[in-house]
């Protein structure tokens, strides 16, 4: 598993972001240009841009230290750092892309990228204010990052959540972000979506259902909440 986290916040910024985003969009693949460039706010284009410079990343394999990369702790970057290491590679890879009808992405096969038991790696994507997150793994996997913000969490939990996550959010409404992103992350890593995971119960991901997969939500930057869910087998 290697996971990347890149702040956008600079491609985010109207006024000084311009000619970043520019350089941004000549460095990522047509498909994921395409899409940064139906976007109608300099925010979500930011974050496009973001997803197709770590996909580039991920796919020629970067990374800073092997070591703490093996441990499941993020590989940290800023928009600027994106831009010059994947200046400095020259060509953009023509990474292919597999959709199914979940919505869950895949990468077909490439002599550059580490193919899994199906013959694509798999990956994951998340986003959330002005942070892009990337999971890649040789197995199934899903990530999640949500940024923490004022909201009525006990409303929210008690119609969407089971009673005994409901109850843990109550006690401590900081949890409803951390129990979330466990549900968007497991969602995806079974490519069912959201609407599968409310009806789970997440408060304790070493019991129940939860011990089949692989955890990790320790790494979150400071304001976010961020889980990654990897399949055992």
């Amino acid at each position: 598993m290697r996971i990347y986290l890149l702040d956008v916040s600079t491609l985010q910024d109207e006024a000084t972001g311009a000619e970043l985003s520019a350089r941004a969009r000549s460095l990522i693949d047509d498909y994921r240009g395409s899409k940064a460039d139906q976007c109608k706010s300099i925010p979500a284009r930011g974050l496009a841009l973001g997803v197709g410079m770590l996909l580039q990343l991920a796919a020629r394999g970067y990374v800073e230290d092997v070591s703490r990369a093996a441990q499941g702790i993020p590989i940290e970057l800023t928009a600027e750092e994106a831009v010059r290491i994947l200046a400095r590679n020259g060509e953009v890879l023509k990474l292919a892309y597999s959709i199914e009808n979940s919505g869950k992405p895949y990468l077909e096969p490439d002599i550059q990228i580490p193919a899994g038991e199906r013959g694509i790696p798999f990956i994951s994507i998340s986003h959330s204010g002005k942070y892009v997150a990337l999971a890649l793994s040789y197995y199934e996997i899903g990530i999640d990052i949500q940024i923490r913000k004022d909201m009525n969490t006990e409303k929210i939990s008690t119609r969407y959540f089971t009673d005994k996550e409901t109850t843990l959010i109550h006690k401590d409404p900081n949890l409803f972000f951390t129990i979330w992103s466990r549900k968007e992350a497991w969602g995806k890593c079974e490519g069912c979506g959201i609407a599968a995971a409310l009806q789970r119960d997440f408060s304790d991901v070493s019991k129940g259902l939860s011990r089949f997969y692989m955890w990790s939500e320790n790494n979150a930057p400071s304001g976010y909440a961020m889980c990654v869910c990897e399949k055992m087998s």
